[in-house]
Protein backbone atom coordinates (compact mmCIF):
# COMPACT_ATOMS: atom_id res chain seq x y z
CA UNK A 1 0.00 0.00 0.00
CA UNK A 2 1.08 3.45 -0.78
CA UNK A 3 0.25 6.10 1.60
CA UNK A 4 1.09 10.50 0.49
CA UNK A 5 1.18 13.11 3.25
CA UNK A 6 2.11 16.38 2.72
CA UNK A 7 4.52 17.86 5.52
CA UNK A 8 5.04 21.56 5.86
CA UNK A 9 7.17 23.84 8.19
CA UNK A 10 10.37 21.79 7.81
CA UNK A 11 13.41 24.09 7.72
CA UNK A 12 15.94 21.93 8.84
CA UNK A 13 17.41 18.79 6.84
CA UNK A 14 18.55 17.04 9.76
CA UNK A 15 15.24 16.93 11.50
CA UNK A 16 13.75 15.98 8.13
CA UNK A 17 16.16 13.08 7.92
CA UNK A 18 15.33 11.87 11.55
CA UNK A 19 11.71 12.09 11.06
CA UNK A 20 12.45 10.09 7.81
CA UNK A 21 14.51 7.69 9.27
CA UNK A 22 11.62 7.32 12.12
CA UNK A 23 9.22 6.20 9.84
CA UNK A 24 11.45 3.60 8.08
CA UNK A 25 12.27 1.75 10.87
CA UNK A 26 8.32 1.54 12.51
CA UNK A 27 6.69 -1.88 11.69
CA UNK A 28 4.89 -2.40 8.64
CA UNK A 29 7.00 0.31 6.59
CA UNK A 30 8.76 -1.00 3.67
CA UNK A 31 10.07 2.08 2.15
CA UNK A 32 9.45 6.29 3.06
CA UNK A 33 10.94 9.12 1.29
CA UNK A 34 9.84 12.33 2.46
CA UNK A 35 11.37 14.78 -0.67
CA UNK A 36 12.48 18.54 -0.19
CA UNK A 37 8.91 19.56 -2.26
CA UNK A 38 7.48 18.52 1.31
CA UNK A 39 5.63 15.04 -0.15
CA UNK A 40 6.26 12.43 2.09
CA UNK A 41 6.07 8.61 0.26
CA UNK A 42 5.37 5.80 2.60
CA UNK A 43 5.53 2.27 0.99
CA UNK A 44 3.51 -0.16 3.42
CA UNK A 45 1.85 -3.44 4.65
CA UNK A 46 -1.97 -2.57 4.35
CA UNK A 47 -2.39 -3.93 8.27
CA UNK A 48 -0.04 -1.27 9.29
CA UNK A 49 -1.54 1.76 7.75
CA UNK A 50 -3.34 3.07 10.27
CA UNK A 51 -0.99 3.20 12.97
CA UNK A 52 1.73 4.56 10.61
CA UNK A 53 -0.50 7.88 9.68
CA UNK A 54 -1.10 8.02 13.10
CA UNK A 55 2.84 8.04 13.61
CA UNK A 56 3.42 10.02 10.82
CA UNK A 57 0.40 12.95 12.26
CA UNK A 58 2.19 12.61 15.84
CA UNK A 59 5.90 12.73 14.99
CA UNK A 60 5.87 15.56 12.08
CA UNK A 61 5.70 18.20 15.01
CA UNK A 62 8.40 16.78 17.38
CA UNK A 63 10.34 16.69 14.42
CA UNK A 64 11.01 20.32 14.76
CA UNK A 65 8.39 23.37 16.00
CA UNK A 66 5.52 24.19 13.64
CA UNK A 67 5.57 21.18 11.53
CA UNK A 68 2.36 20.01 10.09
CA UNK A 69 1.39 16.42 8.74
CA UNK A 70 -1.49 16.08 6.37
CA UNK A 71 -2.26 12.75 4.51
CA UNK A 72 -3.48 13.38 1.18
CA UNK A 73 -3.47 10.18 -0.41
Amino acid sequence: MRMLFFVSGLTCQECADKLEAHIQKQPGVNGAALMVTGRFVIDCDEEYADAIANEVLVSAPKAQGEVRAKRIQ
